[in-house]
């Protein structure tokens, strides 16, 4: 039997699959029942959607904001209009094109989208591109005509539309079958909801990130082309910073994250243009500036978003009565959980830490840990506040590098590795606040995760519940069973490491015990090693195999519960603290 998540995705696929059989009887059915007007403005229409299209796969999918989108789309006018000018065929020029724009893309994305940028760095290269790009459309005078423009002829009205409507359904079905829908689309999504929970899934957000901006130049560069003898005219402005502007405002209107919403915010603004300008003049401008203000105010997620809302509307309602995710009490008969023959003989340790320092400036938080933890081992990191317990597994993790020393996960120095790369050596992680991916379903969460799985797990029963629950998003979710869903997606990930930061914080006595049980198993059945920072003392007795107690950034002592307990230098750096 299909799980709810894949139940959803099958439906999803199929209104996909739909739309795109109304679209194409609705685009060949137009010259019929549209006269000469019309139909050039629905022409332009497509075109523009396209150029929308492409920058929500930027913008809308990825998260990379792009403010001078328009360099790509002036690059494909010019090309078609070169082109035209030297007779040279659209079987060289087309390619060169978009190749062209692609190169380009990739040298911006590699400068602005490097790991420690910010993100308005990537909105500000693009706004110097284009430009750059009009500047150059303008200066090149023998190439681009200057500011008069190049002239670029049509195939009539009819004989236009039809070959704008195909590369538009071709453009858009070969982008959706061949990244959208699969891994690459998941990817994207995961990046764009929860990049930080990506990486720990072993996600390299700055790839995924790269390759859509460079996807949408082609895209945009396409709609360049298309929308060049539509046009007529190719002039600087096609690159500029009007034409950037307002396919922001086309995305905006017609909601991001959504092919239609690119399409229709395209649509509307266009005609709109030339209909309501024609009747008020210059005052189009002012009616355009108050519908976009009040979209961004009141609708962020577009026209599209609103629909998206109303549709969504009896899951909230479920939460609001207070869905409830029942936990089972025993795990269900069938296939045992596969035995921890994870676990090698050959004494190489699961992490290691040698000389770890960490100072920020001038302040020394790791004071030089030496910690040796073995395949399938359970050690809670208890001490103060202050201690160092969560830098130390931020270090580990890859969150934060470290001053000096060394860490080693199966042996493989990995101390400047980043976060995503060491989790492709099986290590994973859970937050003090949980992180998950909070604008899907608890299906959907746990399918983001399965889809990345660094081996095949059996869950327990106490997380594999989540992957029928596609009815309630994860944000109106227990504290008790985010956290849990949080451990399902680390876990169904396939790791051999965990490291929890303070997984019981906030939970209730009974929430707390449930979960140690489930970590408790989830180390035995699955011979995970697990890293635990830990202030229930409770908890750390039922979990710990062994307990390191740190404090002022040090190893204060480390072996089981009682022996930590009854130390001196622990009560006083820790008990005493208390």
């Amino acid at each position: 039997m299909l799980s709810a998540g894949r139940l959803t995705a099958a439906r999803v696929e199929r209104r996909h699959v739909g739309a795109l059989g109304v679209a194409v009887v609705a685009l060949a059915a137009a010259p019929f029942v549209l006269t000469s007007y019309p139909l050039s403005l629905l022409t332009l229409s497509l075109a523009y959607g396209l150029f929308a299209f492409g920058l929500d796969l930027a913008w809308g999918r990825a998260g990379v904001i792009s403010i001078g989108h328009a360099a790509f789309f002036g690059v494909g006018a010019y090309g078609i209009a070169i082109a035209a000018k030297h007779d040279v065929s659209l079987l060289l020029a087309v390619p060169v094109t978009v190749v062209l724009a692609m190169g380009v893309a990739l040298a911006v994305g590699l400068a602005g989208l490097r790991q420690g940028t910010s993100p308005s760095t990537m909105a500000v290269l693009t706004l110097a591109l284009t430009l750059l790009v009009d500047q150059a459309a303008r200066s090149l005078l023998s190439l681009t005509n200057g500011s008069n423009g190049l002239y670029v002829g049509s195939g009539g009205i009819v004989g236009t539309y039809y070959d704008v409507a195909a590369v538009v359904l071709g453009t858009v079905t070969v982008v959706w079958v061949v990244a959208l829908r699969g891994r690459f689309g998941r990817r994207l999504l995961a990046v764009r909801v929860n990049e930080v929970r990506s990486q720990h899934l072993g996600v390299d957000p700055q790839r995924v990130k790269i390759t859509a901006f460079v996807l949408s130049a082609a895209v945009a560069a396409v709609a360049g082309m298309i929308a060049a003898p539509v046009v007529g005219l190719v002039a600087p402005g096609m690159a500029g910073v009007v034409m950037s502007t307002q396919v922001l405002v086309f995305l905006a209107v017609g909601g991001r994250g959504s092919i239609a919403g690119a399409f229709l915010g395209a649509a509307l603004v266009t005609i709109g243009q030339e209909y309501l300008g024609a009747a008020i003049g210059s005052w189009y401008l002012f009616v355009v500036g108050v519908v976009f203000v009040l979209v961004v105010r009141f609708a962020p997620g577009g026209l599209t978003g609103l629909v998206t809302a109303r549709l969504r509307r009896p899951v909230e309602q479920a939460a609001a009565q207070g869905a409830v995710i029942p936990v089972p009490v025993a795990e269900p008969t069938g296939a045992p959980h596969p035995p921890p023959d994870r676990a090698r003989d050959d004494g190489t340790p699961a992490l290691e830490v040698r000389g770890l320092v960490k100072s920020f400036g001038a302040m020394p938080v790791i004071r030089g840990i030496d910690l040796t933890i073995a395949r399938g081992e359970v050690v809670c990191l208890i001490g103060p506040n202050g201690a160092g317990k969560t830098t130390l597994l931020n270090l580990v993790a890859g969150d934060l590098p470290p001053t000096a020393g060394q860490i080693l996960v199966d042996g493989r120095d990995v101390t400047h590795w980043s976060p995503h790369h060491r989790a492709t050596l099986g290590l994973g992680r859970l937050f003090q606040t949980p992180s998950i991916y909070p604008e899907l379903t608890p299906a959907q969460n746990l399918a983001l995760a399965q889809a990345e799985a660094h081996q095949s797990v059996r869950l327990p029963a106490e997380l594999s519940r989540f992957a029928d629950v596609d009815d309630v998003l994860t944000t109106d979710l227990s504290l008790a069973d985010q956290r849990a869903l949080e451990l399902a997606l680390t876990i169904a990930w396939g790791p051999e490491i965990v490291l929890l930061d303070e997984p019981a914080a906030g939970l209730s006595h009974a929430d707390s015990t449930r979960l140690a049980h489930i970590l408790r198993s989830i180390s035995r059945d699955l011979g995970c090693t697990l890293v635990v920072v830990e202030h229930d003392m409770d908890i750390v007795k039922q979990l710990g195999d062994r307990v390191v107690v740190l404090a002022e950034g040090r190893v204060l002592v480390s072996g089981d519960m009682d022996s930590v307990s009854s130390h001196d230098e622990v009560r006083a750096a820790y008990i005493g603290a208390v």
